[in-house]
């Protein structure tokens, strides 16, 4: 198309135009675009079209490339003027035409493009109702068919029926359009419990995208929508969606009006907590965890065993402190390959920051490595560098040292007690205190005191002669107890011991 045409044409100048009109039917754009195109598209002057089809109004059905008609422009740009001076002029008797007006004017209306947009999908995907609405009332007897993509007018206002199956009610949650959502729910109510090829209601698409206002008017309208589980999307629910895209608002609007449907699972068997703690969405996992119902949903298991714990550790950036030392939480629950929470991470040499980070948490709140078949404890000694090894029988060395000592200071307790030993009399060598009920504890406290020491020795003897580093691992988790139980009743015997004395001078005093 000539430069100067085709400007004259963007900007509506009829003075330029005029002087190419003899060149109307031969001048387009590569895409094959007329001066009625280019106008159509580029402004909305209403006169300009009228001079144009006065003298070409062959122009009026002209198609480019891609099929569209100077109507499908003008409804795409939202030129109203433009959209009605095609309409006028394709009702009236101007032009030579073989068939009636009326014929004409359907004709041009029902016209659809390659991709099979007539102008009514057009004005409705750009959201022009005015031009939509007048499209439809000078045809309304007409059943708009879907384009290619599947999608019929109504379902882009949104419409009835779309793409996947999806209904109006599906379109106005998506985009977000409460008051199309309102007049659908009026003359449609039955379309709210609907699914896509998905299994999803709109509530899904309210859930996903955080529309809360769309949500509330559907769970308003029927609030068993909310337990609605997607057959073909892991039987998830809009309650999961949210909790899975990290929306704690409306997964408080939900429960607000379905409080027990935070009992639904997935296919997959895992609950809402599960799924929080998966996608990482540290908010929502706060929320439940705050909920009466957390105490319930912790210890949870997933067709694999998991519990969200499980599955923490599987996490790249999520803050589980708050996971952890939940008062209920189970830190060393097995999952279905007989492995806790701690199993999960792997050997210490191996160990990035985060995952050392996460060790600690569930060493500090009580969790252990899970020994419960034989192929676990033989992966974990094919596992061990002998620097662990190492690390595990210095430690138990140490433990031994310890528990030495308290033998040595329980045993020479027992032969010279509190109070000492009667020189004369019939109880000529018994201690003076024995019958007081405090020298009694102090020597039950001293015997058992001795008795653990001994006890953790002969671990530390076990641990030595062993060469299963499964083994010397739970070795040292007992020596480590022996030793703390033999700490304890010590210190109970020197305080019953110190009691009994100072009672003794106290009465003598008096």
């Amino acid at each position: 198309m000539d430069p100067e045409l085709y400007a004259a044409a963007q900007s509506g100048n009829w003075v330029v135009m005029e002087s190419f009109s003899d060149d109307f039917y031969t001048q387009h754009t590569p895409v094959e675009d007329t001066v009625l195109h280019v106008l159509a598209e580029s402004c909305d002057s209403e006169n300009v079209v009228q001079l144009i089809l006065a003298g070409h109004g062959r122009l009026l059905m002209k198609l480019n490339k891609r099929g569209e008609t100077a109507l499908h422009l003008a409804a795409r740009n939202g030129h109203f003027r433009i959209v009605r001076a095609l309409i006028d002029y394709a009702k009236s008797e101007a032009g030579h035409w073989f068939t009636p007006c009326f014929d004409r004017r359907k004709r041009m209306l029902r016209m659809a493009s390659v991709a099979g947009n007539t102008a009514l999908h057009e004005a409705v995907r750009n959201n022009f109702y005015d031009i939509a609405k007048l499209l439809v009332q000078e045809d309304p007897e007409f059943r708009y068919p879907h384009n290619y993509a599947v999608e019929t007018p109504l379902y882009l206002t949104p419409s009835y029926l779309g793409p996947g199956h999806k209904t109006a009610l599906h379109a106005a949650a998506i985009w977000n359009f409460p008051d199309s959502m309102k007049l659908i729910l009026e003359k449609l109510p039955n379309l709210i419990k609907n699914v896509d090829k998905f299994g999803w209601t709109a509530l899904h698409y309210a859930a996903k995208f955080n529309h809360q206002e769309i949500a509330r008017l559907l769970l308003s309208a029927d609030r068993s929508t909310a337990y609605v589980a997607a057959k073909n999307d892991d039987s998830k629910t809009a309650l999961h969606i949210a909790v899975t895209h990290g929306h704690v608002v409306l997964v408080q609007e939900i429960l607000s009006h379905c409080p027990d449907c935070w009992v639904q699972i997935t296919g997959k068997s895992r609950n809402i907590l599960h799924l929080a703690v998966k996608h990482e969405k540290r908010e929502v996992l706060e929320f439940v965890l705050q909920n009466s119902c957390a105490s319930k949903l912790i210890n949870e298991k997933d067709n694999e065993g998991n519990t969200p714990l499980h599955l923490y550790v599987a996490t790249k950036n999520l803050d589980g402190n708050c996971l952890v030392n939940q008062p209920f939480v189970d830190v060393n629950s097995f999952d279905n390959s007989n492995s806790t929470p701690l199993d999960r991470i792997v050997r210490d040499d191996q160990l990035l920051e985060r995952q050392i980070l996460m060790k600690d948490q569930l060493e500090q709140a009580g969790g252990t490595r899970g020994y419960r078949n034989v192929a676990t404890v033989k992966k974990i000694l094919r596992a061990a560098s002998p620097d662990e090894v190492k690390r595990v029988e210095k430690l138990a060395e140490n433990y031994s040292i310890v528990a030495t000592l308290i033998i040595t200071v329980t045993f020479a307790a027992g032969f010279t007690v509190p109070g000492g030993y009667n020189s004369d009399g019939p109880h000529k060598g018994m201690a003076v205190l024995g019958k007081k009920a405090a020298f009694i504890a102090f020597v039950f406290s001293d015997f058992l005191a001795m008795f653990f020491s001994v006890d953790a020795v002969f671990e530390h003897v076990k641990l030595v002669r062993s060469k299963n580093y499964g083994f010397k691992l739970a070795a040292v988790r007992t020596i480590g107890e022996r030793i703390c139980q033999a700490v304890t009743l010590v210190m109970i015997a020197f305080l019953t011991g110190l009691y009994a004395v100072l009672q003794n001078l106290v009465m003598d005093q008096a």
